[in-house]
């Protein structure tokens, strides 16, 4: 978990990436290759959900020559991870050299969404590796969030960044970059470079003047806690079967999104609830299952959310920032759906299937929402169904660093959020005049 205090003194840019000589030598080529199809995998299946094996049978290689370049697959996995944060950092490396900072948050977006290039693996699970592993992870991704924050942070100073809370921004920037990766397994079923040059166009449009026409402040009407079924209380014994069973997917969801579920054990969860581990398998067979119904009630939150701001949003820009308030809210507070996470297609094919449909639907569901938007003039023209999309990485990784006694509220946070999504982030013209 990263948190503000954390983070390393950044007061100088990061240097411009230095150019290897000559070409790249075939061990190098195919450790790439290795890399490349190894994360590839790990964020469709889930680091539990691929073998070396299964790795091996993508290049087309036997397992045997993988021991050549790791050890075991956590080695692989730790490989992948870190050459995920180099990416990161050479890419704010060469964005540093733009003249202002709203330019190097740009050239950043636009260098790290490349169509052509690979899937960079999604930093999800670093409970997996080893404590020195974990460590140089945990160090490189607060260098690079220190990173975006100064170009943040500079732009504010030479006037080219609206005013905002620099950090809440930069992690909902890399919550972008993460979801993107996701996208076409969770929602698009779209591969295409097609796909990821109007991903990485939506991104770019949003994050210069977001969403909204009008540059005021939006308020929300509507609160999370509405959705809670219970008080938030530790494990009660006296509750009843559903309430049980709510208290118990609320906190392994809150776990889940904070850990990764690759890196949560069972015993995690139980020692988080409060109960005995033979309560949790009364209502539950296994982690699967237990999974699978947390993703179920995520999905019911997200739907009831979006048939909330359906209801409540005086026009098409309302009831889309609506959904996204409150689903940061919800990640801030104590709601915590379980939102999508690298593995889609470990889960059993019968709910992949019911859990990408309800996805799509939502995704349709809000990208309708702003179509609504631009037809009254509350919204910009612009790539609906991709940005409905985008929205969602903005919000989709709070509980990954947000501090557990932060003092930002969740109100806060979603209305830092929510203003991200509809303002962008530069400077409005008519202040430059």
């Amino acid at each position: 978990m990263l948190v503000s205090a954390d983070l390393p003194d950044y007061d100088s840019r990061p240097a411009a990436p230095v150019k290897a000589r000559g070409r790249p030598s075939q061990r190098k080529l195919k450790r790439e290759a290795l890399l490349d199809g190894a994360t590839a995998l790990f964020n469709a299946r889930g680091i539990a959900g691929t073998s070396l094996s299964d790795i091996a049978e993508r290049l087309g290689l036997a397992r045997a020559s993988l021991y050549y370049y790791v050890n075991d697959r956590a080695e692989l996995v730790f490989q992948c991870y870190q050459r995920a944060c180099e990416r990161t950092a050479d890419d704010l490396a060469a964005a540093s050299q733009a003249r202002s900072g709203f330019q190097q948050v740009y050239d950043f977006i636009n260098l790290a969404l490349a169509p052509g290039r690979p899937q960079t693996a999604v930093l999800n699970d670093l409970g997996v590796l080893d404590a020195s592993q974990a460590e140089i992870i945990v160090r490189a991704i607060q260098r690079n969030t220190a990173g975006l924050i100064a170009f943040l942070n500079a732009g504010m100073a030479d006037g080219s960044v609206r005013p905002c809370d620099t950090e809440v921004v930069a992690q909902c920037l890399f919550g972008i970059l993460a979801w993107a990766q996701m996208t076409p397994q969770w929602v698009s079923g779209d591969h295409s470079q097609t796909y990821r040059k109007r991903l990485l166009s939506a991104a770019l449009d949003m994050i210069d003047q977001g969403i909204a026409t009008e540059r005021g402040p939006f308020v929300c009407r509507l609160d999370a806690d509405h959705f809670l079924p219970g008080p938030v209380i530790a494990f009660n014994r006296c509750a009843t079967p559903a309430l049980k069973v709510e208290q118990l997917l609320r906190t392994a969801s809150g776990v889940f999104n904070r850990q990764g579920i690759e890196a949560t054990s069972l015993d995690q969860v139980v020692a988080e609830l409060g109960a005995s581990k033979a309560v949790v398998y009364h209502y539950l067979r296994d982690k699967s299952d237990l999974v699978t119904r947390c993703y179920e009630r995520g999905f019911d939150l997200f739907e009831q959310i979006a048939d909330a701001a359906c209801i409540a949003g005086r026009s098409g820009l309302e009831r889309v920032l609506f959904i996204s308030h409150l689903n940061s809210q919800g990640q801030a507070g104590a709601l915590t759906p379980l939102m999508p996470q690298p593995g889609l297609e470990a889960l059993a094919d019968d709910h992949r299937g019911a859990l990408t449909a309800r996805a799509r639907a939502l995704s349709r569901q809000a990208s309708g929402f702003i179509e609504d938007g631009i037809a009254d003039g509350s919204c910009r023209a612009c790539d609906t169904l991709m940005v409905a999309q985008i929205s969602a990485g903005a919000f989709g990784r709070l509980r990954k660093w947000l501090p557990l006694n932060g003092s930002r509220t969740p109100r806060q946070l979603a209305d830092e959020i929510t203003a991200f999504l509809g303002l962008g982030l530069a400077t409005d013209p008519k202040d430059q005049a």
